[in-house]
């Protein structure tokens, strides 16, 4: 499990390192080893924190962000980890934070630490892997029933999403289609197309209707699977 701690007082900092290496001990044999990484400040955190598992956050001592902003972006920048908020200066219950968010007080008790590492280890357990769309100017992060449908154009593919959004990554639709075969849901019709077979409302002849009503042909050998799936995989609503 890999563990993100952002606080901007040292001391405190300082001794949930501690009390979590005394964590990792504990579970090494069961859940493994606890890695964690400290930040004094929010940028370095923001810069990329796909890869944590919890999140420990307060920040009350330093002008222009809150620990209610961090936890914010992190949200808004795809993070479905858990996220614990530590109570000292601020009293962070009293104000409107993303729902699911943790709340613990400090000195933090080592029981309580405890719970909140089973918690972030069941979310973990419970998440859907998540997919990689990297365009020219940043990285989203989105999960299988995100995706309708992807088409090459040029040398970018874009991406259509089930809120709507269109997304350009630097990639063919061929390699597109590399990085999400392993999810059954997903199928490439043709070399510069790719579509989630969830979305697909019907099929006519060698046709397919999405459920926006795009339609995309459908190469011969693909016509069985595509009426499989569109049946095994229902539509995310």
């Amino acid at each position: 499990m890999h563990i993100a701690i952002c606080d901007d007082n040292v001391a405190d900092r300082k001794q949930l390192e501690r009390l979590l290496k005394k964590e990792s001990d504990r579970r090494a044999e069961s859940s493994g080893i606890l890695y964690t990484d400290s930040y004094g400040n929010a940028a370095s955190l923001l810069s990329n924190p796909m890869q944590y598992d919890i999140f420990y956050i307060d920040m009350c001592r330093t002008v222009g962000i809150s620990g209610l902003s961090i936890a914010t972006k992190l949200k808004k920048s795809g993070v479905n980890a858990t996220i614990v908020m530590c109570c000292s200066d601020t009293n962070y219950r009293e104000q409107e934070f993303p729902k699911g968010t943790l709340f613990i007080d400090k000195p933090i008790n080592a029981s309580e630490l405890s719970k909140s590492l089973d918690h972030a280890l069941l979310i973990r357990e419970k998440a859907q892997p998540l997919i990689e769309l990297r365009t020219e100017y940043e990285t989203i992060y989105v999960t299988e029933p995100d995706i309708l449908y992807a088409v090459e154009n040029g040398r970018f593919t874009e991406v259509t999403l089930s809120d709507g959004r269109r997304v350009n990554i630097a990639a063919t639709a061929s390699n597109f289609f590399a990085d999400v075969e392993s999810h059954p849901s997903f199928l490439s019709p043709t070399l510069k197309t790719v579509i989630n077979c969830r979305y697909i409302k019907k099929i006519i002849l060698n046709k397919a209707v999405m459920s926006d009503e795009r339609v995309f042909i459908i190469s011969r050998s693909c016509i069985a699977y595509a009426k499989r799936a569109m049946n095994d995989f229902p539509e995310k609503i």
